[in-house]
């Protein structure tokens, strides 16, 4: 514990006395720092388990100092232009929001204020642009009419769906999918909490293949953690144990997480992945939440068919197929005939028949 205490320490010390022109080259050897993101989530893990009767309060001052320094130098990383900071802050979204809502449903939001601070300044950076107008991101959902990874236009073969038929097709389906305007709040609340979390998370899905691998790790504990507080390892029975609070959730606010969970899934952490995605079908079904479900059985029963860790599978587990550039010969039925089958004798008592193909 005091290795990565002092590690931080030195990491605040360090960035305090960083000259403006030395800021680039920091944020370049940042990228790579697996070690001060290891010490900064067992800063955050270590706020989430420590319990006021067990540490004293000049040990809980000095944590809480340390913490509220590194929400500070965070959001400093976040508003920089530098993009291998922000992506540093946007690793530890998850945690921290699985810190924040576990203290919420404490009824200890005292201990972390500064995470608090943290996740509203956030969330009002990103939904307003440079110009100070509300955000909207939007996007069309992709056609027949258009290539992808899963098909191409030219190689559908009827006659009903050439290219020009699937245009004018295409034509009438115009509709975008968008995400925001949303208004920025100065609290969180009851009423705007998760809507807020939902939106955070949304963002962090966004740059899910630019994060570090170790990010998306603590991802699905923190996603396990969140769905599961408050419940038996057997969703559906109150802990005896410790009368921990639910953390409660919302449709959008899952749908968010089995995103992040399906990415990781097939990014190296396939056994944290699934039993996120595992944990969230169960909360579902305990909330009934019929959206979340179809979403969570889609996965799992996907998974059954086609299972992670194939050579053929794609960053997201899809099997990509290419068509070929070249054209192939292709051979009528005309081309075989009986001639083409003959017998050859060989060394003993043996024959083959030879296939010969005439082109």
């Amino acid at each position: 514990m005091v290795e990565w205490k002092q590690l931080i320490t030195d990491w605040l010390n360090e960035y305090a006395s960083l000259q403006e022109n030395e800021i680039k080259s920091f944020a370049a050897e940042h990228e790579h720092n697996h070690e001060i993101s290891t010490a900064l989530f067992n800063l955050f893990y270590s706020e989430d388990d420590c319990d006021a009767s067990c540490c004293s309060k000049q040990v809980h001052a000095q944590k809480d100092e340390m913490l509220e320094n590194v929400c500070t130098q965070l959001f400093s990383f976040y508003r920089s232009k530098e993009v291998e900071l922000q992506r540093f802050t946007l690793q530890f979204l998850p945690t921290l929001i699985y810190n924040y809502l576990s203290c919420v449903a404490q009824g200890n939001l005292k201990c972390c204020r500064c995470i608090e601070t943290l996740l509203i300044a956030l969330y009002n950076f990103e939904v307003v642009d440079e110009a100070g107008k509300p955000k909207v991101i939007s996007f069309r959902l992709p056609s027949l009419a258009q290539p992808s990874i899963y098909h191409e236009p030219l190689s559908l073969g009827p006659q009903f769906l050439t290219e020009n038929a699937l245009r004018r097709w295409e034509e009438c389906n115009t509709k975008l999918v968008t995400w925001g305007p949303m208004s920025q709040v100065e609290v969180l609340n009851a009423q705007n909490r998760l809507r807020v979390m939902s939106a955070l998370l949304f963002i962090y899905n966004r740059q899910l293949s630019l994060l570090p691998k170790l990010a998306l790790r603590h991802f699905c504990i923190a996603a396990s953690r969140i769905v599961t507080q408050g419940f038996h390892k057997k969703i559906g029975a109150a802990n005896s144990q410790k009368s921990t609070p639910r953390i409660p959730v919302t449709p959008n606010f899952l749908l968010e997480m089995i995103e992040g969970a399906y990415f990781a899934m097939f990014n190296e952490f396939y056994t944290l992945a699934l039993q996120a995605v595992k944990d969230i079908d169960k909360r579902a079904q305990y909330e009934l939440f019929p959206d979340v479900m179809l979403v969570t059985s889609a996965v799992i029963n996907s998974l059954k068919n086609n299972s992670s860790g194939q050579p053929c599978d794609g960053p997201m587990g899809i099997s990509v197929a290419l068509s070929p550039a070249t054209t192939t010969v292709t051979m009528s039925k005309s081309m075989i005939t009986n001639a083409s089958f003959r017998t050859k004798k060989l060394p003993g008592k043996f024959y083959i028949l030879s296939f010969n193909i005439f082109i």
